[in-house]
């Protein structure tokens, strides 16, 4: 059933990938590939499984000089080096904004689980500015859960 409904799609022909330079118009802020070991040290000691609202503004610190050191050579690893950026920023800003302990993730400041405030999802998206908006969505409780 799908491989016949892919297939039709692929019959009516697909558009060309665009160059991921020019999709956006314009080439944005891109972080040298020599950032990735310090993004990975924040992540690792701040934003890790123990965490802490010390932690997490201490990565979130470093996060955000990140983004002085730009890179205008779109190579793989800039590319890879600025996605990853842009993913640890908002695992560290959701986590920051999460007061509890749920499942194995570890506030030392918080080590409570609170279903009353944080049984939510946070979503989050980057709008068109390049600024990453949150908003929570109510999970909805399961019988027996």
């Amino acid at each position: 059933m799908f491989a016949e409904r892919i297939g039709a799609v692929l019959a009516d022909g697909v558009a060309a990938p665009r160059d991921p330079v020019s999709a956006r118009g314009e080439v944005p802020g891109l972080l040298p590939p020599n950032a990735r070991l310090t993004l990975q040290r924040a992540m690792t000691e701040g934003v890790g499984v123990l965490r802490s609202g010390d932690s997490l503004a201490t990565a979130l610190a470093v996060l955000d000089s990140l983004t002085a050191g730009i890179d205008d050579d779109p190579c793989t690893d800039t590319w890879e080096t600025t996605n990853l950026h842009a993913v640890a920023s908002v695992l560290a800003a959701n986590a920051a904004a999460r007061h509890e302990t749920r499942g194995s993730h570890w506030r030392e400041d918080y080590p409570d689980r609170d279903d009353s405030r944080w049984r939510v999802r946070l979503s989050s998206r980057l709008d068109d500015s390049g600024v990453v908006v949150t908003v929570r969505e109510p999970v909805l409780a399961q019988e027996g859960v």
